[in-house]
């Protein structure tokens, strides 16, 4: 599924007045977000922040979840795939602490339980979360398929479940406890998941 903020062209071929007023709007929404969570966020709010009609808004973005989880999307950096080389487990704690790292200081940080709040009541803004955080996971779970690959980890293991295995607890720590994020979470987390999922381990 194409997001909606990625059905519009980058930059190639737009007038620059669209793309001043898109990345104005952008930033307006983001603001807000961060600032007073999804239900914050009005169409209202967002023309008085960045100065842009509400009719232009409306052309942009056919819905306001759509506009609300474009913003989200747009504080992101694109992610690089990670390098299958050097031994798996330092490779689970880089990409690891990345996520903990991010969700400790990132400007995304804030809007991820206003999000999640918001799609237990939002079906459109749901799935759209649910297809942005698939994307994001696939460099996990391409760790994870080279390590069965090489025989690191059980030819049997649910690569899927095996991710919310390594992120869940990052998350829990995030949105539910407010436990300390550091590097010793990240170094049990993938020690508890490599007892389990390891082939030496595992097999014992």
């Amino acid at each position: 599924m194409v997001s909606p903020s990625a059905a519009l062209p980058e930059h190639g071929g737009l007038d620059p007045r669209v793309v001043r007023s898109r990345a104005a709007i952008l930033r307006a929404t983001a603001d807000l977000l961060i600032e007073s969570g999804a239900a914050g966020v009005t169409i209202e709010g967002i023309a008085e922040r960045s100065g842009v009609a509400k009719t232009t808004i409306y052309r942009h973005w056919k819905t306001r979840s759509q506009l609300v989880f474009a913003a989200f999307e747009s504080l992101f950096k694109p992610v690089a795939p990670p390098e299958h080389s050097g031994p798996l487990r330092s490779q689970l704690e880089t990409m690891l602490g990345q996520l903990a790292r991010g969700l400790n200081e990132s400007r995304w940080a804030p809007a991820v339980t206003a999000l999640i709040d918001s799609g237990d009541r939002d079906p459109e803004l749901r799935q759209l979360i649910h297809d942005f955080l698939v994307v994001r996971m696939e460099n996990a779970r391409g760790l994870l398929r080279a390590g069965i690959e090489r025989g690191e980890l059980r030819a049997g293991l649910d690569v899927d479940v095996a991710v919310g295995l390594l992120v869940g607890p990052v998350f829990y720590r995030r949105l539910v406890s407010r436990e300390p994020l550091d590097d010793a979470l990240v170094r049990l987390v993938v020690d508890q998941f490599l007892l389990g999922a390891s082939v030496e381990r595992g097999s014992a």
